[in-house]
């Protein structure tokens, strides 16, 4: 309905997006509720949601149809680059995967087993992506992001298992919460949301169907830590949200050579922040690690990052020399300490080292096998965040040299 030339949703549209709007918490609070246990997960997984979101989408399909913003000559394009876009944030977490390292699924790759995965996941999406999209173009005719905002608010919390909200204790699992599952699914539902409102629900299932395809699917899954979760799931579906604003823009008359431009300027902004997540998950020659304790003041302190450039050969560790800071792994931890003498044995060269700030030696000699690169440049104070959200535990101190 326009008036005055702003566009107001009629009584019913209202009404049928409170109505949608209570579906999606009622679902949510069933499946985390005692009626699972009563129920029983599989059936209720398997059979009674898929059902009822089989149930929602029909009845939307029923609804009058509200179109999306592209025009139908449009969508089809837009379609196109979802699924390129789906294909390159599994690219990325892939090559995230082969540094951070590759596990395996822990879903059913069983026929029925993918059966059942593809009913619950699906049917899931599809309802999902159906209300999603009569929720904000039945709300707004524009990019109004207020809208986007708060749609894409409720699609990532009920998302997310209640039990991630109620398990949190202290700000250490507050901030991982937000970094490895909050932000990054807030990030992938506006780009959900601008999806359907550009173009449907369909564009929007390309997309979501896609990675999530990938992650219940695939037998192998990368098993990246949370820091390389956050960067990956939060940079490319903003980059890829910015990049379809300017291939949309471009696609109509107006202001085309301006779009072009922009669309030009936000693919080569993509291409930059993607070589910054690789190179923060180390796969370029020189990567970056942040410093937790003083062994190496004044020089380094804690929260300084360090730049290591990675030794792979033989020719890199005859490089090696007395004043050289190389980092090397201990038991769990990396070490970043001087070399105080290179020692020549019958088993091969080894490294006495030390850190500037310590009273002696390291106790033990670094071998080869141990090294992981030697440090080229110190970044102050930037890591200071990383090391606010490290639990004490995860660093045994007892190991460190001091």
């Amino acid at each position: 309905m326009i008036i005055g030339g702003n566009f107001l949703p009629t009584q019913k549209s209202k009404e049928k997006c409170v109505l949608l709007v209570l579906l999606v918490i009622g679902i949510y609070v069933m499946e985390n509720s005692s009626v699972v246990a009563y129920i029983g997960s599989n059936h209720l997984n398997y059979i009674i949601k898929p059902m009822i979101w089989m149930g929602i989408t029909y009845t939307i399909w029923l609804f009058p149809r509200v179109k999306s913003k592209a025009k139908l000559k449009q969508r089809s394009f837009l379609n196109f680059w979802a699924l390129n876009f789906a294909v390159i944030y599994i690219i990325v977490s892939v090559l995230a995967g082969i540094v951070d390292g590759l596990g395996r699924s822990p879903y059913s790759h069983t026929p029925m087993g993918i059966l059942k995965n593809i009913g619950f996941v699906g049917g899931a999406i599809v309802g999902r992506e159906f209300i999603r999209s009569y929720l904000v173009n039945n709300l707004t005719d524009k990019e109004n992001y207020l809208v986007f905002t708060l749609v894409s608010i409720l699609m990532t919390v009920t998302s997310i298992s209640l039990s991630r909200f109620t398990n949190l204790s202290g700000h250490v699992d507050i901030v991982k919460f937000i970094a490895q599952y909050l932000a990054p699914g807030f990030a992938q539902n506006i780009l959900a949301t601008y999806l359907v409102f550009i173009g449907g629900p369909l564009t929007s299932i390309i997309y979501l169907g896609i990675t999530q395809g990938f992650h219940w699917l695939s037998p192998i899954l990368p098993n990246l830590k949370w820091i390389t979760t956050a960067l990956i799931g939060i940079l490319c579906p903003v980059f890829c949200l910015m990049s379809m604003q300017g291939i949309y823009n471009g696609t109509t008359k107006k202001n085309r050579r301006k779009d072009e431009e922009s669309s030009l300027s936000w693919m080569i902004t993509s291409v930059i922040s993607i070589g910054i997540i690789w190179f923060a998950v180390g796969v370029f020659p020189v990567y970056p690690s942040v410093i937790a304790t003083g062994s190496m003041e004044p020089m380094i302190k804690p929260g300084d990052i360090i730049l290591v450039k990675k030794i792979v050969d033989m020719e890199g560790i005859d490089n090696l020399k007395t004043g050289d800071i190389i980092q090397f792994k201990k038991g769990r931890i990396l070490i970043s300490h001087r070399i105080t003498e290179v020692v020549e044995g019958n088993e091969g060269i080894a490294f006495s080292t030390k850190g500037d700030n310590n009273s002696s030696e390291d106790s033990d000699l670094v071998m080869p096998e141990q090294l992981k690169g030697r440090i080229v440049n110190v970044v102050p104070k930037i890591g200071w965040p990383t090391l606010l959200i490290k639990s004490k535990d995860e660093i045994p101190f007892e190991e460190i040299e001091f």
